[in-house]
């Protein structure tokens, strides 16, 4: 009887701060992107703080009475920051198994380590932010979330063979030059120019090498993408309009010329569709089957329109061929704020830029986090008959500047070895040199905009899947 006037015990259950830490922990997180959604007056925002590190013992995150502890980015200016310490709202993002995750915290204040603890955590840091968890982990199963696999045995949906993406690399300064743009750091003994390109005197040797190039592909690849430059005189911009696809006509005549030959655009037909002109500065895209090197190499030449005929356009040109610079690298997957990239002792290499590259993969990984990557992605699409309606409409190229955040190590081995590279998208075009119509200016990609043309890639294929999937 006297049993029910005993007090029953406190419950052991677990609230759902621990939950969310014992899941992290589980995961083996030991970063995230950090975005501020919420200010301490409770205004909804949205600030990108950047790639943020949590305090952990070797084996386990720092946390203590269910709150665990954030270091700021590399460079972030604790005096001028967006994030204070005083009640802010921040959503922690981040990837396990491939697989997008995110979890709310209030930021309760902020906090300075004694040396006597920091001696025994990773990083090192001396003031960072203590954090209490909303709630548990959660996955984001947004679509526009989605990896899109492009190599065999890579997780997520594979897209191939209506999608590929070819992919070169080059490393920039994401510090910036005195312009203050990223600035590209050339791959050494990387020429534009190919040899054959620079033994042409006139320009009947550069249509006929041009000509030679095409017939070399097969039927079904004889053709360029044809893309306009177009000046935006109340901005002071130059852009790259993109037409469309163009066949190459007259590759059986033998009389040498000074001008190419093309199919008018199906994209030129419609009435509303882009129109050329005698004296526009356009750029022909094209890729050269290269069996032996094992992938295509990808060419651009700038030209000018001599004649712009009712189903023919006549071009001369303008200036010499060029071949894409950089490393061509091997795309896992990709989503619509950054790629993963597959590792090689080539790519490692470079990316080390002559250095010795570390055993350990963790700390080459280390020595990898923060490295800035000029992206030029090719998009290779093959939608035939009803599968039409799903090809995305980007242009030939991508270019993007990204930054090396995360890897993937391999433990199949003794010592292990980095597989794979993860960059997120940091940087778009902004302008283009109206004399080499290279990329002149760049502009920072925020938490509430993406690069237009990947967004148009996942809305194609997130249609695409969704028919395949009926």
């Amino acid at each position: 009887m006297l049993k029910i006037f005993k007090k029953a015990p406190a419950s052991t259950q677990p609230g759902s701060e621990d939950l969310a830490i014992k899941r992290l922990n589980a995961f083996g997180t030991r970063s995230a992107i950090c975005t501020i959604i919420s200010n301490p007056m409770g205004e909804k925002v949205q600030e990108e703080v950047g790639l943020a590190t949590f305090y952990a013992r070797p084996s386990e995150l720092y946390s203590r009475d269910g709150h665990f502890y954030l270091a700021p980015p590399a460079g972030y200016k604790l005096s001028s920051g967006l994030l204070r310490g005083k009640g802010e709202i921040v959503s922690l993002s981040f990837h396990f198994d491939r697989t997008p995750y995110t979890l709310k915290c209030e930021v309760i204040q902020r906090v300075r380590f004694r040396d006597r603890l920091l001696q025994h955590l990773e990083p090192r840091v001396e003031i960072g932010f203590k954090l209490k968890p909303i709630g548990n982990v959660a996955k984001n199963e947004n679509r526009r979330s989605l990896r899109f696999a492009q190599v065999r045995g890579v997780r997520g949906p594979q897209v191939a063979p209506h999608f590929r993406l070819d992919v070169y690399a080059e490393r920039v300064s994401l510090t910036g030059n005195s312009d203050g743009g990223p600035e590209i750091l050339s791959f050494p003994g990387d020429d534009p120019i190919p040899e054959d390109v620079k033994g042409c005197t006139k320009p009947e040797d550069l249509v006929a090498l041009f000509h030679g190039y095409i017939q070399s592909n097969p039927d079904h690849r004889r053709s360029v993408y044809l893309s306009k430059m177009s000046q935006d005189v109340r901005f002071g911009r130059t852009d790259i309009v993109p037409i469309g696809q163009s066949d190459v006509l007259g590759l059986d005549g033998e009389a040498r010329t000074t001008q190419i030959h093309l199919r008018r655009p199906v994209e030129m037909l419609t009435k509303d569709g882009p129109e050329l002109r005698e004296g526009d500065v356009v750029i022909l895209n094209f890729a050269l089957r290269k069996f032996a090197q094992g992938a295509d190499v990808h060419h651009r030449w700038v030209c000018r329109v001599h004649k712009s005929g009712v189903k023919v356009i006549t071009v001369r040109p303008k200036g010499l061929i060029q071949k894409q610079a950089g490393l061509p690298v091997v795309l896992k997957d990709f989503s619509v704020s950054g790629a993963g990239l597959q590792n090689s002792p080539l790519l490692e290499t470079f990316l080390m830029s002559g250095e010795t590259v570390p055993d350990d993969p963790s700390a080459l990984l280390e020595r990898l986090e923060g490295t800035g990557l000029l992206l030029s992605f090719y998009p290779r699409t093959h939608f035939q008959n009803e599968l039409a309606i799903y090809k995305p409409n980007v242009p030939p190229v991508i270019p993007v500047i990204g930054e090396i955040v995360r890897g993937g190590i391999d433990l199949g081995k003794d010592t292990g070895r980095l597989a794979n590279i993860g960059v997120a998208f940091r940087f778009d075009p902004a302008d283009y040199d109206p004399m080499t119509y290279e990329v002149r200016s760049w502009e920072p990609l925020r938490a509430l905009r993406e690069n237009p043309h990947f967004k148009e890639v996942h809305r194609a294929l997130n249609g695409l899947l969704a028919y395949m999937e009926r």
